[in-house]
C-alpha cells in the first residue's frame, strides 16, 4: 500500500448524493455530489471532492476546519455580517470552526477539500 493519494478527476469512486436540510435552503435546488478520498484512521482528518448545482444555503461549520481549494464554477460565500468573497478556480480558503453563512453557487462549482473535526 502506498503512502501517497492522488486525486484523479477521470477515475473517481462512486459519489454520495445530497442537498441542503430544507431548514438550511434559501434559493434554487442545488445538489451536491461528494466523493471521499482519503482519511485518517480514526476519521479526525478527512479529504476529497466535492460539487454543486446552483442555488444558495446556509453553511454552519460547526466545530470542522475546512480547507477549500476551488476547482471550477463560480460561487460566493457571505459570512454572516460580511461582504460577500466571489471564488472561482485557482481561489484556496478556509473555513474556520464557527463560520456561518451562505453558500451561493452561480456556476457549477467543484471543490477540493481537507477537513479536521
Amino acid at each position: 500500500m502506498s503512502n501517497l493519494t492522488f486525486f484523479d478527476q477521470n477515475n473517481l469512486p462512486k459519489p454520495r448524493e445530497g442537498k441542503p436540510a430544507p431548514d438550511r435552503l434559501i434559493e434554487g435546488d442545488p445538489r451536491f455530489l461528494t466523493w471521499d478520498i482519503a482519511q485518517t484512521a480514526d476519521g479526525g482528518i478527512r479529504s476529497g471532492m466535492w460539487e454543486v448545482t446552483p442555488g444558495a444555503y446556509r453553511s454552519i461549520k460547526g466545530t470542522t476546519f475546512e480547507f477549500c481549494y476551488i476547482l471550477s464554477g463560480v460561487s460566493e460565500l457571505i459570512e454572516d455580517g460580511k461582504e460577500p468573497r466571489r471564488v472561482t478556480a485557482g481561489d484556496a480558503f478556509v473555513m474556520h470552526p464557527g463560520f456561518t453563512g451562505v453558500w451561493k453557487v452561480i456556476e457549477t462549482t467543484r471543490k477540493l477539500w481537507v477537513c479536521r473535526d
